[in-house]
């Protein structure tokens, strides 16, 4: 049974929790009243396992294609998102990358914020085009959140991108690639790191140079 992008197996019910058949129940249309009897709970355990259910899965039974989906997590509050992308099944998590991929460049700002935060919370390399692209918009907020996705992504194949970023004319920017870059364990970037450091008085670019050339000296 499908209710939007819920996909509900029956056949493979010892997969569930006890939380979740109550709520998949309850979203075939069971009451709570008929909850009660068919699973034998009382109705407490019954209305905490449905509000357990619509905080797993609400977003996903609100939504009937991956586009839809993509708009509700992007409305929604950060801890919503958050449980909402870590709850995905690995084909939807698939899909939605490929929808941010394929309309990425006719987005809004708004949206595009919203699709380099979910790709750097889905930690997929194969968003890595896509933050290439963010990393070079004209908008800062943008590109921040670009370079921290891939530094949440941890992949070298982002390193080229994040050395670039070092000479973002925005010092926020510079920041979030320096400590992606301490993630990778960049040795590359080296260089630069140092070059900024003499350049820089700010405290918060000093202390992310710190910590990446206490990484990187101590690996070596």
């Amino acid at each position: 049974m499908n209710k939007n992008l819920v996909d509900i197996d029956w056949n493979d019910i010892d997969k569930y929790s006890q939380e979740q058949i109550t709520y998949f129940l309850y979203l075939e249309g069971k009451s709570i009243e008929a909850l009660i009897k068919i699973r034998k709970l009382d109705k407490a355990t019954i209305k905490k396992h449905i509000l357990d259910g619509k905080i797993k899965y609400g977003i996903l039974a609100k939504s009937s294609n991956i586009e839809e989906l993509f708009k509700q997590i992007a409305n929604s509050g950060k801890q919503d998102k958050i449980e909402v992308i870590n709850g995905l099944e690995s084909r939807i998590k698939k899909d939605l990358i490929f929808f941010i991929k394929n309309n990425y460049g006719d987005m809004y700002p708004k949206d595009k914020q919203a699709a380099v935060w979910i790709l750097g919370e889905l930690k997929d390399e194969d968003g890595i085009d896509v933050l290439l692209k963010a990393s070079v918009h004209k908008f800062i907020n943008i590109r921040r959140m670009a370079v921290s996705a891939l530094g949440k992504i941890g992949s070298i194949k982002g390193e080229t991108v994040l050395i670039r970023a070092l000479e973002d004319e925005n010092s926020q920017v510079v920041t979030y690639a320096i400590k992606a870059l301490n993630k990778i364990k960049s040795t590359k970037a080296k260089e630069k790191i140092i070059d900024i450091r003499n350049r820089t008085d700010k405290g918060y670019i000093l202390k992310a140079i710190d910590e990446y050339l206490q990484l990187i000296d101590d690996s070596i």
